[in-house]
This record gives C-alpha cells, sequence and structure tokens, in this order.
C-alpha cells in the first residue's frame, strides 16, 4: 500500500528540474569555505522587488518560524492569540515564559478584535490569515481594530499565495504591523527552512540587529531567489492546488470547512480512520473531533475522497 501524506499542509509537488538545474550550476561554483554576505543584500533586494516594498522593509529568515521566535522573545510579556490556530506562537511564548492570552475565534472562525484590544498591557498580538489549522481568512475591518490598539501586532500570512488576499497596504498606515510569510508552502521549499517578514524600516532594523550576523546558509538564500526568479511555475502550481482545494470540498463539503489556505479542516477527527488506510493526516489535539488534510495531487486527493466517502457510508 502506498502511503500518502497529507499531514504537514506541503507542496505536493517538487521544485521544476529546470530550476533544479540552475541551482546545481551555482552549488558547482560556490565557495563553501566562505561565509554568506553580511544580511543576504541579494535576497532581501529580489525580496523588495517581488512584494514592491523597498529592501529596508523586508527581513529574510530561517522559515518565518525563526521571526517568530524573536519577534515573541523580544516582546517579553503577555502575548495574545486567538485559539484555534497555529501551535507554535504558544509553544515559543512558553519557551520565554511570556504569559499567553488566548481571545477563542467565534463560533463562525471570526476574530473577536473586540475583546483582544481590552488587553492594553498586551506586548503582541499574534492574527493567522488565512488562519491554521480553521483555513479561514479573517476579515480586514477586524485586523484594522486590532492595529488601532497601537499595540504590536504579527500577521502570520504563512497561506498568501493559495488566498489571494494581500494585507501589504496596511503596512502605509501601522507602523505596529509586522507581515509573516514563507517559502515553504507555495515555492515548495519546506525543506530549505526560508522565511521572510515585512513592516516598516524602523522595526525592520531593529529585528536585524537580534539577528546573528550569518544566519542563513547560501545555498537557501540561492534557491529562494531562484525561485522568484522564475515564479511562473510557482504560480502553476498555486493554481492547480486552489483548483483541487475547491474540487475536494465540493466531494466532501457535508464533513469539511471551506478554506483558503492548501488544506481543509474536517469537522470529523479522521486520523486513525484514515491511516488504516495508508493516509497520513494532521490529528488537532487542541480542536476536539476535528482533523485537516492537506491538499495534495489529484491521484492522491480521488484516493483520500474514496476513503473517506466510505467512511461516511459506515
Amino acid at each position: 500500500m502506498k502511503e500518502i501524506y497529507l499531514d504537514k499542509n506541503e507542496n505536493p509537488f517538487n521544485i521544476p528540474d529546470t530550476i533544479k538545474e540552475k541551482f546545481i550550476g551555482y552549488v558547482k561554483t560556490s565557495d563553501f569555505n566562505r561565509y554568506p554576505e553580511k544580511g543576504l543584500p541579494s535576497l532581501i533586494e529580489s525580496l523588495g522587488k517581488f512584494t514592491g516594498l523597498g529592501s529596508g522593509s523586508i527581513i529574510a529568515s530561517n522559515g518565518s518560524d525563526e521571526l517568530l521566535d524573536m519577534l515573541i522573545k523580544r516582546a517579553n510579556g503577555n502575548i495574545v492569540i486567538s485559539s484555534p490556530t497555529f501551535e507554535m506562537y504558544s509553544f515559543y511564548a512558553n519557551n520565554y515564559g511570556n504569559r499567553v492570552i488566548d481571545v477563542p475565534l467565534k463560533d463562525d472562525f471570526s476574530l473577536n478584535a473586540g475583546e483582544i484590544i481590552k488587553h492594553r498591557d498586551a506586548k503582541l498580538i499574534i492574527i493567522c490569515s488565512p488562519n491554521n489549522p480553521t483555513g479561514n481568512l479573517i476579515d480586514r475591518e477586524s485586523i484594522k481594530t486590532v492595529l488601532e490598539s497601537g499595540i504590536t501586532a504579527v500577521l502570520d500570512n504563512a497561506y498568501y499565495e493559495f488566498s489571494g488576499e494581500d494585507y501589504k497596504d496596511l503596512l502605509k498606515k501601522y507602523n505596529n504591523l509586522i507581515i509573516l510569510r514563507t517559502f515553504s508552502k507555495a515555492f515548495s521549499l519546506a525543506g530549505m527552512r526560508v522565511g521572510y517578514g515585512m513592516s516598516n524600516p524602523d522595526l525592520m532594523s531593529e529585528l536585524k540587529k537580534l539577528q546573528a550576523p550569518f544566519y542563513m546558509n547560501i545555498l537557501s538564500a540561492k534557491l529562494a531567489e531562484i525561485m522568484l526568479e522564475n515564479y511562473g511555475p510557482v504560480k502553476d502550481k498555486i493554481n492547480y492546488i486552489v483548483s483541487e482545494r475547491k474540487r475536494v470540498y465540493s466531494e466532501l463539503k457535508d464533513i469539511a470547512y471551506n478554506s483558503d489556505t492548501n488544506f481543509l479542516m474536517l469537522k470529523k477527527d479522521l486520523y486513525d480512520y484514515l491511516a488504516t488506510k495508508g493516509i497520513h493526516i494532521r490529528k488537532l489535539p487542541l480542536v476536539k473531533d476535528r482533523s485537516r488534510i492537506t491538499i495534495g495531487t489529484a491521484e492522491e486527493n480521488n484516493i483520500l475522497i474514496s476513503a473517506i466517502r466510505e467512511y461516511i457510508k459506515v
């Protein structure tokens, strides 16, 4: 039985061979005895062009997790989250002894902005949009309400490419906003650990001072640059995944929540059942009787749909 892995929200497609060849060409000529250029100016410039922001508004990192870790450590105080959401927020906060204040999402998974801004002593507010594991976008007006409080807010935008909802325009008005993105999902680089953040230049400058001089290896940085230069194939795969997400949801809408990501949250905990079919999905221990499936290839999704239909019939 072929094992199918739909548990980590990874892109089911590896990077194209043409891009691998360009990368291998770089590897063959690289000086591995030398440290990366301090501050990764080439990658930062590429990200600046890609996002339309100046390089002073960009910071690169070893996955967006590194930036979460830095920001939570820097906050040194109460952290507001809204469950159910990405579990690493609490993980990092607990590592530094920060108190986690949970203002749960409403029953429809919308943000309870009114309750969040009551916590005036908070040092950091973290909002995930589209949210993991629920898959929904957070309403822009709710985000603006939180930002109006003046408290530093992180908008974790890891699944941005699958939603099409771009929050960069908010950076022009709110100096307390930091947007985080990653190459792990849409760019198929989960194994390379590359992420980036966007905010006002003053805050970016402060965060860069907290990073080690040589914080990312030259291979990860270069491959990220190559992917940015060859965004066409990336976009094609994004469109494929979005199309498959819509199809899978239409087939399973009685048991799944709609989504703006590359995954669906199920209204049942099918972790154990699907494991017997060789299909690995994400168990959600903090969300009772729910589980999460990553959107895979059409072939993988067909097998998943058939397995779940069998479950429903039983």
